[in-house]
Order: C-alpha cells, then sequence, then structure tokens
C-alpha cells in the first residue's frame, strides 16, 4: 500500500522498531544502522536506503569468495518476508537480515557456528570495511557486557565514542525527547504524554530514552522548551531554552532543507510559520479555540467510536463529504448526532470534519493560502492523519488553481524536541550543565507555601507556591518565586552555614 493510502501512524506502528531491533543479544551479533535521509515521502527514504544496501551487496560479491543467496519464500518454504525485509545466507554459515522500519534501514550479522569461525570472521571484516566507507551516516552496534556502544562512521573509521546533543519539549499533552548527534542525524526519540504531571512525565520520558541510549555516548549539550520548559530547566540544569515557534522552526529547516512555511497543529494549539533563508522570519499562532487541534479530533473520534489512529484512514473512502457550518466542539458534536440519524456515514462524516477544520486552520491564523511559498511542512501530531493532510492540500489546490503537495517530515510528532537538540548544537560550549540521567532520575520535587515570606515581608493573602527539587537531603532548584525570594535564602542559608561552622568549632550554643 502507498503512502498516499496509508497514514503515518499506520507507517510507524507496521514498520515500528521494536520487530527490528534493535540492540544486540549477545557478542557474536552486530548490527548495522543506515538512517534514512531527509527526503519528502516515506517511500523515497526507504528506496533511498535499500539502494545503498544493493551498493553493499555489489561489494560483497566482487570481495568474498564465498557466494551467498537471497532467501525469498520461493528459495526457503515456511519463510516469508514482508517487502521491508530481506535475508541473506552465506555458504559458511554466515546470516545477514536486513529490515526498514519508519526511520532506519537495520542490517544485522549473526556469526553462527564456531565450526566456520575464521571464513566468518573474514567475511565480517570485509563487510565492517564496506560499512565504514559508505557515503552517508552508518552506526555500528555491538555488545559490551549488560549494554551496548554505538559508533559513527567518521573518515573511513569508527569512532570510539557517540558525541550527542539532548532536547525535551515538555507540553501540555506529551513530553518530547529527542537524542541529536553531533552530525545532526536523529539517534532517538521519545513520546510521552504529560498526563496533568508535567514534573514526573519529563522524569519518565528522559528514563524511556536513556534505556536506548548505548554506553559510550556523550551529551554535549541540553535544550528545552514547551510551556512546562521552567520545570524541563531545573530537572535537566539544561544549557538553552528557546520558544516553540523557534525550535519547531528549527527542526523543520533542519529535516526539509528548502522548507518556506510550516504547519503545526498539536494536541491544543496550532502554529504556522514563515521562513526565509533558513531563518523564522515570521509566525502566527492560536491558542484560543482548540476547534483546530489534535483535541478536537479526538473528541470527536470518541463520540464516533472509531480509534483515531484510523480516522484519517476511513475518511478517505468518503463519497460526499458533510459540510460543518461551524467548528465549536457543542455545535459539532449536535450536527454529528443529527447527521448520525438521519444515516449519514461515518466516512462522510469524519470527511467533513478534517475539511472543517482545514478551513478553521487557516481562518483563525489569517493565512493568505494563494501567497504561501513551497515546499510547505506540516508537522505535530495531527500531521499523523492522512485525512486532515489531504484537506488541507484540497484548500490549497483550490485557492491557488493547481495542484499543491505538503511534506509530513519524519518524527513529525517530536519536532520541539528534535529542534532544542538542534539548537543546543548549534550553541555548544566548551562544557555542558546537564546533570545527567542518571541525577534527573533521582530528583524529587516538594510543593508547599513560600517558607521566607514574613522575611520577604509578603502579606498573608499573597504567600507564593513553590516548587522545591532535591538530590537527597540537598535542593537543587527553588521554581516560582518572587525576586526578592533567593537574596533573602542566600542570606539565611549562609547564616545558617556560619552558625553550624561556630556549633562545630565549639563557639556557639547547641541551639540557634
Amino acid at each position: 500500500m502507498s503512502m498516499e493510502k496509508k497514514s503515518l501512524r499506520q507507517i510507524e506502528h507496521e514498520y515500528g522498531r521494536s520487530s527490528h531491533l534493535c540492540v544486540p543479544e549477545n557478542e557474536r551479533e552486530i548490527f548495522y544502522r543506515l538512517p534514512f535521509s531527509y527526503l519528502e515521502t516515506h517511500e523515497e527514504r526507504e528506496r533511498d536506503a535499500w539502494l545503498s544496501m544493493q551498493v553493499v551487496l555489489e561489494q560483497v560479491r566482487a570481495s568474498l569468495s564465498e557466494p551467498y543467496s537471497l532467501m525469498m519464500e520461493k528459495d526457503a518454504p515456511g519463510k516469508s518476508f514482508p517487502p521491508n525485509q530481506r535475508e541473506y545466507s552465506f555458504h559458511n554459515g554466515l546470516i545477514m537480515k536486513a529490515a526498514s522500519d519508519w526511520s532506519d534501514l537495520w542490517i544485522r550479522f549473526n556469526r553462527g557456528d564456531a565450526v566456520h569461525e575464521q571464513s566468518i570472521r573474514e567475511a565480517l571484516e570485509i563487510l565492517d570495511k564496506i560499512m565504514v566507507s559508505l557515503p552517508r551516516p552508518v552506526y555500528r552496534y555491538v555488545k559490551t557486557g549488560t549494554g551496548f556502544n554505538v559508533c559513527p562512521n567518521r573518515n573511513h573509521e569508527w569512532a570510539e565514542q557517540t558525541r550527542a546533543f539532548l532536547g525535551v519539549d515538555a507540553g501540555s499533552i506529551s513530553i518530547n525527547t529527542a537524542v541529536v548527534d553531533e552530525d545532526g542525524v536523529i539517534l532517538e526519540t521519545d513520546y510521552t504524554l504529560t498526563e496533568g504531571d508535567v514534573f514526573n512525565n519529563i522524569k519518565k520520558s528522559l528514563a524511556n530514552i536513556s534505556t536506548r541510549l548505548p554506553s559510550n555516548l556523550k551529551i554535549l549539550g541540553a535544550g528545552v522548551t514547551g510551556s512546562g520548559h521552567e520545570i524541563a530547566m531545573a530537572v535537566l540544569d539544561a544549557d538553552v531554552y528557546e520558544t516553540e515557534l523557534d525550535a519547531h522552526a528549527e527542526a523543520a529547516i533542519h529535516m526539509v532543507p528548502g522548507a518556506r512555511v510550516v504547519f503545526d497543529i498539536g494536541g491544543q494549539d496550532s502554529k504556522v510559520m514563515y521562513l526565509e533563508n533558513g531563518f523564522l522570519d515570521e509566525a502566527g499562532m492560536n491558542k484560543k479555540c482548540g476547534a483546530g487541534t489534535g483535541a478536537f479530533l479526538d473528541a470527536q473520534a470518541a463520540r464516533l467510536g472509531i480509534p483515531i489512529e484510523k480516522f484519517g484512514e476511513v475518511s478517505l473512502s468518503a463519497k460526499k463529504p458533510y459540510s460543518f457550518s461551524c467548528m465549536c466542539t457543542v455545535f459539532v458534536g449536535r450536527d454529528l448526532i443529527s447527521e448520525q440519524a438521519k444515516g449519514n456515514t461515518k466516512e462522510n462524516i469524519i470527511a467533513g470534519l478534517h475539511k472543517s477544520l482545514a478551513m478553521n486552520f487557516f481562518s483563525t491564523l489569517g493565512i493568505d493560502k494563494k501567497r504561501l511559498k513551497t515546499p510547505i511542512v506540516f508537522q505535530g501530531g495531527v500531521a499523523a492523519n492522512i485525512g486532515v493532510k489531504r484537506a488541507l492540500e484540497e484548500c490549497l489546490s483550490e485557492a491557488r488553481g493547481e495542484k499543491c503537495e505538503i511534506i509530513v517530515p519524519m518524527r513529525h510528532n517530536v519536532m520541539g524536541a528534535i529542534g532544542m537538540a538542534l539548537i543546543a548544537r548549534k550553541q555548544a560550549t566548551l562544557g555542558t550543565k546537564f546533570r545527567g540521567f542518571e541525577l534527573s532520575a533521582r530528583i524529587f520535587s516538594l510543593f508547599e507555601e513560600c517558607d521566607l515570606h514574613e522575611k520577604v515581608g509578603c502579606k498573608k493573602e499573597r504567600i507564593c507556591d513553590l516548587v522545591k527539587l532535591f538530590i537527597g537531603n540537598e535542593r537543587v532548584h527553588t521554581l516560582y518565586a518572587c525576586k526578592e525570594y533567593f537574596p533573602i535564602l542566600e542570606k539565611t542559608e549562609s547564616e545558617e552555614q556560619q552558625w553550624t561552622d561556630r556549633r562545630l568549632a565549639g563557639s556557639a550554643p547547641i541551639h540557634p
């Protein structure tokens, strides 16, 4: 099934990394990872990676005395290989498997039976030289004790260390985390729902991504964005903060070179960004109404009893999309029930929702569809919905009098985090303040009233609520205090330390 008939949610589900990867189980296995290039469609990205695989096979054929055979279903009874998987067997017993997911091509070698150890070792040495010399980023995964190392190809050698940057987008709907290496290749991402608890789910997202990172990875910088950026900054002890608009624009420019406009539709807001010469030039954001956002679609999916993952696919079979007169959630619900009572199909209703969402997006953000410059990038969680993508394209094409396609990049739902990792990469200095994954996991918080309000001189009705972060008994950060708080805190702590020093020296009473 082509990309035009399949949503990105489906691709991500069907080609999920868990089915192919990704960590060698023992020292006899080696993985090679070829990240997809930043091309416009999934088919182009996947085809480009497999072409590199064909180059490898041609060099293998020319270099090895031991021939190999491509194992397909007709050659291996009982085995069935999907289009995105291949298996190659060598006469010496070496097995090579290749499989693509939604962002990478993975190649795995198993050294097999020790009877052929010498010939297998020679074959692997040749294959390794071919992989390290490919003119594209390649990463070598090897097992090391309880973990694994990942080495990138640099100057026809495997680098001993993977150097990378961390980005976190702490939003109202989700906490997104990304790790990007020094070449700008996205190594890992994580999407964790906020669930009303920004602090603990920042920690959860960091924990999730840290389990997929290699032992030899070094974080050189960290950046944060999003509505929860203050607490994210404190948890990570991050180096840099930028606005959501800057972060999302940075990711789009990096992943779609030459991009001129970005549509971003998330869970609770929508944005349009205009790019000029690789920089954010102008932007608009809608936060007053949730009718044109992911939360709106989630609510309608629940009304219709259809999983949101299937919403886009269902709408493609509509014969006559229903025209909603208003995008207000209350009135849409009324019209939706009315149309169902009349016998209208779910396909027509859902397609109508997508069309109305697209029209609402353009109108509320004041977008002149005729003046938009291409390429146009569509990102955010809603970009996974092929029905919304098509509705946006149809609105553009109708207004411009010509066919207009928009581009949905890889990892479209975590672009803010990717953008912050890239910004941290740009602004990297000689060192980073990032406290590390282990210390970040140990942080706990206390939510309490200001303990210095009397010294600050606050009236009772003005007492602030503070969030204090601790690692063990050490307070590492205090959030949401007024500007008068910290000088008094510093003075109080200094006085307490002086008293403690005097008491230990025997020149102060037991009690202060």
